[in-house]
């Protein structure tokens, strides 16, 4: 069978090889994608329709890939199939399960972390784990992206726990600390159906639909019982207002004092909506606020057009009343110098799910509101 061919000589490869080739094979049946169409087949239909072939030729000595493939399937079992698959794999006349096929899926979850850098625009859950038959522990690792209302944009699985680790220490900003493995379960549970109740837009990495379902299979080996991460505590007004005084008393602040109502505003937006931080500037946030915020904020056209100047002198104050110094300055800078050159994506610009999806953030949308997000993009394309 063609579609199958990628599991010839599957033995030849390591259990964690294994299951990211069934999770590549499901992503590519619609798996952690978008939902279908009006009638047509989901991915849980597709496999069942593959199975069922398979089964029906295992009597009739069938090719040595589809008993590989349906050995691969029964040691994974992403939980959807709809035959006794190991039921009829030991009643058909085959030789024994394969001694390749006996760790698949057997991987023992050790221990969970949080990988985040400094800036706060998001942070990896990183599952460390190990199989029985190997010489060293693998990750599984999923991206929680802030800017984007705590969707899960980007799964990644390393084979070598500790250069993972060792890479993520040494990185400049970034911090990691322990995670009891039920938050972790839960923090990713959270974060992945947030990004399939969006409908899996643009915005994510091409590998989360092929890793999907290596990682849901992981997230199941989990406790049941934990509580995510809770959201950072939001300043509260009056600190966001004080914050903007302090600005616009200081040396860089005091020619900008006309446009303190806006400045407000979005450092408002920032502490509600992009991770409760006043004083978080990084060059996604403020990208979100020239690109997106501030042409929906409804201010006169000269404010936004002078708004980025505002900023200019506003974020650099910012990165050092945070303590970041200049490490990430030259990142925002450059927004702001595309902010001002006109070259920022607006709110109509841009035809991807990416721009509509920060255009909702921009909004104020809450993403895990499925009737809320379904109103924004019934208006937005309306608009269009």
């Amino acid at each position: 069978m063609a579609a199958l061919e990628d599991f010839a000589q599957v033995g030849d490869r390591s259990p964690l090889e294994i299951e990211l080739q069934i999770s590549q094979f499901l992503g590519q049946l619609g798996a952690g994608s978008a939902s279908p169409g009006p009638g047509e087949p989901d991915h849980e239909e597709l496999l069942n329709g593959i199975v069922e072939l398979c089964l029906h030729h295992l009597e009739a000595s069938p090719p040595r890939v589809v008993i590989d493939f349906l050995w691969v399937l029964d040691a994974f079992d992403p939980g959807w199939l709809a035959w006794p698959l190991h039921e009829r794999l030991e009643r058909a006349s085959l030789p024994a399960r394969p001694a390749w096929a006996m760790d698949v899926g057997q991987a023992e979850v050790r221990s969970a972390h949080r990988v985040e850098h400094e800036t706060g625009d998001g942070y990896d859950v990183a599952l460390v784990a190990r199989h029985r038959s190997a010489d060293k522990d693998h990750v599984v690792a999923v991206y929680v992206d802030r800017t984007l209302g705590g969707l899960a944009t980007d799964l990644l699985v390393h084979d070598d726990a500790a250069e993972y680790l060792r890479l993520s220490d040494d990185a400049d900003g970034m911090g990691i600390t322990d995670l009891d493995l039920g938050v972790a379960g839960a923090t990713i549970d959270v974060a992945i159906d947030a990004t399939m109740a969006a409908g899996v837009p643009a915005a994510v990495a091409d590998g989360f639909s092929p890793q999907w379902a290596v990682v849901e299979h992981y997230v199941a080996k989990l406790p049941a019982d934990g509580e995510p991460l809770p959201q950072p505590e939001p300043a509260t007004p009056q600190e966001c207002a004080a914050i903007v005084d302090r600005f616009l008393a200081s040396l860089d602040g005091m020619a900008h004092k006309k446009d303190a109502e806006p400045l407000l505003a979005a450092v408002g937006f920032v502490t509600e909506e992009l991770g409760g931080d006043p004083l978080r500037w990084s060059a996604p946030v403020t990208q979100l606020i020239l690109g997106g915020w501030l042409p929906l904020s409804g201010f006169d056209d000269d404010v936004v057009e002078r708004f980025p100047k505002v900023l200019r002198a506003f974020v650099p104050w910012a990165h050092r009343e945070h303590g970041w110094g200049d490490r990430y300055l030259p990142e925002a800078l450059e927004v702001l110098r595309a902010a001002e050159a006109g070259e920022l994506p607006g709110p109509s610009q841009g035809s991807g799910q990416v721009e509509i999806l920060e255009q909702a953030v921009a909004a104020g949308v809450d993403l895990d509101d499925e009737a809320a997000l379904d109103a924004f993009l019934d208006e937005y394309l309306d608009d269009e």
